[in-house]
């Protein structure tokens, strides 16, 4: 069992350091899109824990690539050195020279079983929930002085100053969130506060302008008034409706809520039975990689030919995955040959493997 444990540990110094190349090169574009957050006045340590929030769903897409390339690595520095040569002159079967790389790839596959079913979901909703209350606490940087800004959906606001402390001075505000029921504030003074993480504005010594059901315009002077920027009850609605679909939890995707439209349930359980796939592959890449790769005895000229019979078998598995995923959005039939695919990659890679030893 020597052997094993020498192969696990080989494999474990270049997963790490193609674990951390590639998340971190793709989490690099990522991270792009938050970029306009500095503008409003973002810190640097909240614009980083806000981005570490998306490495959880890279790795659940980059995982079954970064064991592959891994373990091909692996394998072909073992082989360049002669050690794999030296097992199989002891009687050892491309199988049991395969075991310890499938066996580190299943620990990792129920990694990604962990990201699928709670990190992934988690992260997200984190991720959501601190957007939306950097957006609120900011609001106030993208007000400048004698300027129109639009500081939520459908409210615009006006200032003539803005103040040291927070406070502003000669404020018109326009709501227009409403059809028909728009109105224009005016207050001699204001303040932008945070009511349990939703943002609303204090106006003091004011006057409302509106029009009735009729028609008539109607004016409220006030001494306070506190305005709303996110309708609380619109946004529970849009909120359950409109999730995202990485928020989902995997026993909510397999049992949506019935309100939801026909298509919106039939993309939810496609999406629930994508987290079950998915992670298989980190078993299935290794699995398909290994048996090209030990189907012929190693040469530096057998070698690229090799890799480039992997690249496409994984190429060809993955294209035909992600296209059958896309269809089973729109009917459920697809899910099964997705299925399907990978079964039929298992015996395929199965049988090369049982064809001939190394």
């Amino acid at each position: 069992m020597l052997y094993q444990n020498y192969i696990i540990k080989s494999l474990l110094p270049p997963f790490i350091m193609i674990a951390f190349s590639l998340t971190a090169l793709v989490w690099i574009t990522q991270i792009l899109k938050f970029l306009h957050l500095f503008e409003k006045g973002i810190k640097l340590s909240h614009f980083f824990s806000l981005t570490v929030l998306v490495v959880p769903s890279l790795l659940y897409i980059l995982l079954p690539f970064i064991t592959l390339i891994a373990v091909i690595y692996t394998y072909n520095y073992l082989s360049e050195r002669r050690q794999l040569i030296i097992l199989q002159s002891s009687g050892l079967s491309n199988m049991q020279l395969a075991m310890p790389a499938l066996f580190f790839a299943c620990v990792i596959m129920l990694g990604s079983y962990y990201l699928s079913a709670s990190l992934l979901p988690l992260s997200y909703n984190k991720l959501k929930s601190n957007l939306d209350f950097i957006r609120n606490n900011y609001v106030t940087s993208i007000i400048e002085e004698k300027t129109f800004a639009k500081v939520a959906k459908g409210v615009s606001l006006y200032i003539d100053r803005k103040l040291a402390d927070g406070r502003m001075e000669g404020m018109v505000l326009f709501d227009n969130r409403k059809p028909g029921a728009e109105a224009i504030l005016f207050a001699r003074s204001g303040t932008l506060k945070l009511y349990n993480n939703n943002p609303v504005f204090e106006l003091n010594e004011g006057l409302r302008q509106a029009y009735d059901v009729n028609g008539n315009l109607t004016k409220l002077s006030f001494n306070s008034l506190i305005v709303d920027l996110v309708n609380n009850g619109s946004k529970k609605n849009e909120d359950r409706f409109n999730r995202d679909i990485n928020e989902y939890y995997i026993s909510e995707l397999f049992y949506p809520d019935y309100r939801l439209s026909k298509q919106k349930k039939i993309k939810l359980i496609a999406e629930g039975h994508q987290r079950i796939i998915w992670p298989l592959f980190n078993f299935l890449f290794a699995f398909l990689a290994l048996a090209v790769f030990l189907k012929q005895p190693y040469n530096k000229r057998s070698s690229l030919k090799h890799l480039l019979f992997t690249s496409l078998s994984v190429i060809i598995v993955t294209y035909l995955h992600f296209t059958l995923q896309n269809k089973s959005t729109k009917d459920l039939i697809y899910i099964f040959i997705c299925y399907l695919n990978i079964i039929i990659t298992f015996i395929i890679s199965l049988y090369l493997y049982l064809r001939k030893t190394i």
